[in-house]
């Protein structure tokens, strides 16, 4: 185990920690690799690591520099951190970068709305999970509690519930954020019927109620609100001090710093739940915290939001006369495939020291072919300008392979494509990908279909063994265009 890290290995340790992969799948491959376990630990230390790799927001200096960089960030997202560094722009570690077209346009808080967080069936069974234990809603802070209407709601602790969609969402929405589970509150679920509602306050925790409430957590930092149903009258969310009323969408989330930029509590965050005119109204919130045992929270991490497509990934049947062209390639060269050693252990046998997959190289003609072949369709799909990158040869996943869950190089691999050329299988092997919100959705692709995704952004793998002969398919990538 004394073998060093090299420069490339340094590399793909950056990439995929910035990814948010997992610290302990990332040390596990390295030891596997038989590098030095000193320099595993130095080189995945978060502590070291944090001070180097991090991106954070933004803060302009001036309007007019940040209005242009603002317009090329939202056409150009992947030469953003360029853009800025260019321009000298100050660093703010207190609030969140997230994708500009989520966030609500005020200086006197941080906040978001996102349409679609759940689905309908999601937020359909939620409301069935809130309405089995339900109890007087309480509040903490003490303005107000000697109005009996202050808060007339429901409340399900849902988080004492054994439940796997709920613990799917509780993932999700951490992972949404980028903060770590660890600082977080359990999930609630409120219920308001007619007359119900929740007069003006604020999440975060007045001085006079921080010594019972705070704890050695300490005082809330996020709020992440999703409403489950559409309300037919009433019950909307208005922030006073912001000028800015949410009328309830079901799936829709609204998330909020309860913190200004140095971290003291922000007043502006002062909020009201209207009552409920007509039908009656759900919704689930969870709350983050400042510190977490001995740790205090510091949001300078980057959420992995930024996207150029609504659904991060589409199926599609690839050009019929191309793909019939690379599978008669294909079965002209299956006896001269070769071993493919991939780095980085990602795709294996599990209990198996057999090569996991073989590899066919394409010529340069095939390959330019591809890449003219997906480059209007991704163009279309995208909606932004692609310059291509690479396409690999034919990789041939062999009986009992598992493709581990993972993001793409950030520096190649933006938009991609993976075409199915051939199989032989007695079981369907099916991509497992997540999408924007971090749902995870399994698809499967035939010989000449192929799928369009996100590949950087959007963890995917096939974590189930391959039952069959043979799999075999070709990767296409491209980045967006550098012509600003």
């Amino acid at each position: 185990m004394n073998k060093k890290i090299s420069k490339d290995w340094q590399d793909w340790i950056k990439v995929n920690i910035e990814r948010g992969c997992d610290l302990e799948e990332i040390r596990e491959i390295l030891h596997k690799e038989g590098f030095n376990s000193k320099e595993i630990k130095q080189y995945t230390d978060l502590s070291h690591t944090n001070k180097k790799l991090v991106r954070t927001a933004v803060v302009p200096k001036k309007d007019s520099l940040f209005q242009r960089v603002k317009l090329l960030y939202k056409k150009y997202k992947l030469v953003r951190d360029q853009l800025l560094e260019e321009a000298d722009i100050e660093v703010n570690k207190n609030f969140l970068p997230v994708d500009e077209n989520f966030r609500i346009e005020t200086n006197k808080a941080e906040i978001y709305s996102i349409d679609n967080f759940l689905n309908h069936e999601e937020s359909d069974e939620l409301i069935s999970l809130i309405k089995t234990r339900l109890r007087p809603s309480t509040i903490a802070s003490s303005e107000g509690t000697d109005d009996q209407s202050f808060r007339t709601s429901k409340t399900c602790d849902l988080g004492n519930l054994d439940n796997a969609l709920l613990e799917d969402i509780d993932r999700r929405i951490c992972s949404f954020l980028d903060i770590d589970h660890k600082f977080s509150e359990v999930i609630q679920g409120q219920f308001y019927e007619i007359g119900e509602e929740f007069k003006a306050h604020t999440d975060f925790f007045e001085k006079d109620q921080m010594q019972e409430y705070g704890g050695a957590r300490g005082q809330r930092t996020y709020t992440f609100m999703i409403y489950l149903n559409d309300v037919e009258e009433g019950g909307e969310t208005e922030f006073l001090h912001l000028k800015h009323t949410f009328k309830p969408k079901k799936g829709t989330a609204i998330a909020w710093n309860n913190l200004t930029e140095d971290g003291s509590v922000n007043p502006n965050t002062m909020h009201q739940a209207h009552p409920v005119l007509k039908g009656n109204k759900a919704v689930i919130t969870k709350w983050f915290r400042e510190k977490n045992g001995d740790e205090i929270f510091k949001k300078n991490s980057v959420i992995k939001n930024d996207s150029f497509t609504k659904e991060g990934f589409k199926k599609a049947k690839f050009n019929e006369s191309l793909f019939s062209e690379i599978l008669k390639f294909y079965n002209q060269n299956k006896d001269e495939d070769q071993n493919e050693h991939i780095d980085g252990n990602f795709v294996y046998i599990p209990n198996s020291k057999k090569e996991a997959s073989k590899l066919i190289e394409l010529p340069e003609e095939l390959k330019e072919k591809v890449h003219s072949a997906l480059k209007d369709p991704l163009e279309q799909w995208s909606g932004i300008s692609l310059e291509p990158t690479f396409v690999y040869g034919i990789r041939i996943y062999q009986n009992g392979a598992v493709l581990v869950p993972h993001r793409d190089r950030e520096n190649t691999h933006i938009i991609s494509a993976i075409i199915n050329i051939d199989q032989e299988v007695s079981k369907d092997w099916p991509l497992v990908i997540e999408d924007h919100f971090f749902r995870k959705h399994e698809v499967t692709l035939r010989p000449g279909e192929v799928i369009y995704y996100e590949s950087a952004k959007l963890l995917h793998g096939r974590p189930q063994p391959l039952e069959g002969k043979s799999f075999a398919n070709v990767f296409c990538h491209f980045m967006p265009s550098k012509a600003l």
